[in-house]
């Protein structure tokens, strides 16, 4: 499954709180039912069927279900484990992450955080090191530590522009910036 088989428009943007809102939450909904219904036609494809619980799961905390978040992204990494996929799991405990800071569970959310970090600061393919940074910036934003927010976003915007990826230099820039409002 891919997100352009999905009919319905899943954009969000970022507020100035680094929170993701739907463009349209309808849409978003609409798009959750819809992986939902997907979910009986793959289930005899693991990696789709953990796809499909992974992506529920995000929207799901994008519009602010909080359980139902959590509910998917854990089926989505037993079922990685399961599969062997480790790439994904992380990816899913990562989402996790952000859905307990969401929560305002910080003592969760912090501690999936910095396991994370670890297991990417000490891995050769650090390939998420930087969301993982730029996440835990925003945890710790949400935390009202802003200065050591500021750090680890500058430290995922160092990564970035070494990727070259604009979209996610744009993302970072946009989080530093609204993280230095805070601290004036």
């Amino acid at each position: 499954m891919k997100l352009l088989d999905i009919p319905y428009n899943l954009d969000f943007y970022f507020d100035k709180h680094l929170r993701e809102v739907p463009i349209s939450k309808n849409d978003m909904i609409k798009g959750i039912d819809f992986l939902k219904n997907e979910i009986l036609s793959h289930c005899d494809n693991g990696q789709e069927l953990a796809s499909i619980y992974g992506l529920i799961g995000v929207y799901s905390r994008i519009i602010n279900k909080i359980e139902e978040s959590k509910k998917y992204l854990s089926l989505a990494i037993e079922l990685n484990r399961q599969l062997g996929n480790h790439k994904r799991i992380f990816v899913n405990e990562l989402r996790l992450a952000h859905t307990y800071q969401w929560e305002k569970n910080f003592q969760e959310s912090n501690k999936i955080f910095k396991k994370l970090m670890e297991q990417s600061e000490n891995n050769s393919d650090n390939h998420y090191l930087d969301f993982v940074y730029q996440h835990y910036g925003k945890n710790l934003y949400d935390q009202s530590d802003y200065r050591l927010a500021l750090t680890y976003f500058e430290k995922a915007l160092r990564l970035r522009v070494n990727k070259g990826n604009q979209e996610l230099i744009d993302s970072t820039e946009y989080a530093i910036s609204i993280c230095n409002e805070q601290i004036k």
